[in-house]
């Protein structure tokens, strides 16, 4: 298809979508396009009682929940930073994208890609223009089913013209392929798309070391799935059924991120087993056994090997180990463990590593006691630390060596810097420093969440001298506890990045608290640092832990009782339960059953997830667990445990067992694109 042409039905596309939904035409032929190598001028906002970063010109509708559209925070967040302009990353594209699609909110997503297609023309490589034309044609996908049925052929037909602009324009990138075999799979069988699906996710299929992260693989093999099913073939439907991890073909959203989630195992922040070797027979990194990363460090005279942490269970440390030793024969006995903190899932296997080396010797910080006892709390999620926990794991474990101040050890010839902070999660961290490698391992400091979020944790403002600790090293590695925190925080620049933006939230949060904002406040501000929109690196590194934050900061400043700014909205004020919601539906509505599938299905329409789940969990009380209430219950839990599949995994885990469900890690083998 010719650019010209492109643009025009783009212009068609939004004038339609606005005629079918009822909202403004995007009036495209005011959105001038930017001239090349011109810079954007950066927007800002007095919102609150902050100056933070706006949308760019021509995108001010975005970046905020106005009348009827439902809030979602990383939408306002996602809008504001990619105004912009396009960034080499697709990752907070395609994750702006599956929000759009889990809140149905795919009118505003064309709209907002058509704008950025339009205004940015100038300055996209064709790579930049095929990732944007691939998520417009998914949120057109999902849209179809509200164009007028009249218009839908030629609708769908237009998508996928846009699919085969963008293969033509980035041949061998994988989410244009991605997207496509997607919408080829799920259209009406008369328009003769099934064989052309099942080409374009054979294609992936064939090429593991193309998988953009750890996880997004799962729906290719989800659909591979489905479409052999359809052709007939139940043995390959089942073979890749197992692989996606999934136990049933049809389902309510996407998922393609890294977390995975089963009675049997607990949570795990890695999708597969997996080994990466950060530095050439020095460091490697095993993941996909337990809820932590593993790390081991071969010592200088090769000798030795060193463990960074205890692992989440006995059974998946040795798991973890095992899998190391058997693709790496020849590593040297474990002789060392050194612990960066004493959360339940980094000396879980305390008692393992015991039993593995009696000679073992463990270093850790002497206060231990206390992050220990708060890891005794009981959690109502089976799924968190897996049906089988037991306490005694972490309640045997002490270190042989107590490191209160900064200490300089040598383990075969290696140079060890332990470095004792209070800072992210723990009064009891220790991050460690390998100079002579240029790796820093830090643990959890800088796990988004600051601490479990059922226990009083987190240190906000010790966490700024603990990143400049690490970045004083100036490491060339920075490893940290999980796979998605060494994502955002595993380079220096975005450690810098983020430690300007963190310091300044901190600022502007405690700002509003003292002026009598709520949490919920605050948040609904959507604050971003002036100049965010220049560091795209550090996008994510900013928006996982903003929200938690901000209900960190408050936590320690505020009591039981919380003002909002109406005054008519105080937390803590009241004692409304599950149950006088069932009873508003009910005795004061008088709905029925039928009423009340009615009344979720629009909510769940309309984007307002949370307020579907929360009111399907009420009826299902309150309406005798009916079946009809139950699916509709799944389906919001669904969409919400999608939209925090990248970010959250308490709220992951929390939404699936809601749902009544597992998410079994994918089988597809070791992840070529990050393992040597």
């Amino acid at each position: 298809m010719k650019t010209d042409k492109l643009l025009t039905m783009m212009g068609a596309f939004t004038l339609s979508v606005c005629v079918i939904s009822g909202c403004a035409t995007t009036e495209m032929d005011r959105v001038p396009q930017l001239l090349s190598g011109a810079a954007v001028e950066q927007q800002l906002i007095t919102t609150g009682l902050s100056i933070s970063l706006a949308p760019a010109p021509y995108f001010e509708r975005f970046g905020k929940a106005e009348g009827d559209r439902s809030y979602h925070t990383d939408i306002t967040y996602l809008e504001t930073v990619l105004s912009y302009g396009p960034v080499a990353d697709p990752k907070p594209l395609f994750l702006l994208t599956n929000a759009y699609i889990v809140t149905n909110q795919q009118r505003y997503g064309i709209e907002y890609l058509e704008r950025s297609m339009e205004r940015y023309k100038n300055i996209m490589s064709d790579d930049n223009r095929a990732v944007y034309l691939s998520a417009y044609a998914l949120l057109r996908g999902t849209f179809a089913e509200q164009v007028p049925l009249l218009n839908r052929i030629g609708w769908v037909l237009d998508t996928f013209e846009l699919l085969e602009e963008a293969e033509q324009l980035s041949e061998n990138n994988p989410l244009v392929h991605w997207s496509a075999g997607l919408i080829y799979t799920q259209v009406p069988g008369f328009f003769g798309k099934s064989d052309d699906a099942l080409k374009q996710l054979q294609w992936l299929a064939e090429r593991p070391q193309l998988e953009p992260t750890p996880g997004f693989y799962r729906e290719v093999y989800h659909f591979l799935a489905k479409l052999h099913a359809d052709k007939g073939n139940q043995v390959l439907s089942a073979r890749f059924l197992e692989k996606s991890g999934y136990s049933e073909i049809e389902k309510n959203t996407l998922f393609m991120g890294w977390f995975a989630s089963t009675d049997e195992n607990g949570l795990l922040f890695s999708p597969s087993p997996w080994i990466q070797e950060v530095v050439d027979d020095h460091v490697f990194t095993v993941r996909g056994f337990g809820f932590s990363d593993l790390y081991f460090v071969v010592s200088e005279d090769g000798r030795e090997l060193i463990s960074i942490d205890a692992g989440t269970h006995p059974s998946s440390m040795k798991a973890g180990y095992e899998f190391l030793m058997a693709h790496h024969p020849s590593l040297p006995p474990l002789t060392t463990v050194l612990i960066t903190h004493a959360h339940w899932d980094h000396i879980g296997g305390y008692t393992y590593l015991n039993k593995l080396n009696p000679d073992i010797i463990f270093y850790g910080r002497g206060n231990y006691h206390g992050t220990v006892e708060r890891a005794l709390r009981r959690s109502s999620h089976k799924q968190l630390r897996s049906e089988s926990f037991n306490p005694e794991w972490i309640t045997a474990y002490q270190p042989d060596v107590a490191v209160d101040q900064l200490k300089t050890i040598r383990v075969g010839d290696t140079t060890i810097e332990l470095i004792p902070v209070t800072g992210g999660e723990t009064e009891d961290a220790m991050i460690i420093n390998l100079p002579d490698l240029s790796v820093l391992f830090m643990g959890d400091a800088l796990m988004p969440f600051y601490g479990a979020p059922w226990v009083e944790e987190g240190f906000i403002d010790e966490t700024i001298d603990t990143m400049k600790q690490a970045l004083a090293r100036n490491p060339k590695h920075i490893l940290h506890g999980h796979f998605g925190i060494t994502t955002i925080y595993g380079e220096k620049n975005q450690l810098e990045i983020y430690l300007e933006a963190y310091q300044w939230l901190i600022t502007e949060t405690r700002k509003h608290i003292v002026n009598g904002f709520s949490v919920k406040d605050i948040i609904r501000l959507n604050l971003i640092p002036p100049g965010l929109q220049n560091s795209p690196q550090a996008f994510f590194s900013y928006i996982a832990p903003r929200d938690h934050v901000i209900s960190r900061i408050a936590d320690k400043m505020l009591g039981i009782w919380q003002e909002d700014q109406s005054g008519k909205e105080p937390s803590g004020l009241d004692t409304i339960t599950s149950v006088e919601y069932g009873r508003l539906l009910e005795l004061y509505l008088d709905l029925s059953v039928g009423d009340v599938e009615s009344m979720l299905r629009e909510i769940i329409l309309g984007g307002d997830n949370q307020l579907a789940l929360q009111m399907a969990v009420s009826a299902e009380k309150r309406y005798s667990n009916n079946e009809g209430i139950i699916i509709l219950r799944n389906e919001a839990a669904d969409r919400l445990r999608s939209a925090v599949q990248y970010f959250d995994p308490f709220k992951f885990v929390t939404y699936t067992e809601i749902a009544d469900k597992e998410h079994p890690p994918i089988s597809h083998g070791t992840n070529n694109a990050l393992t040597k």
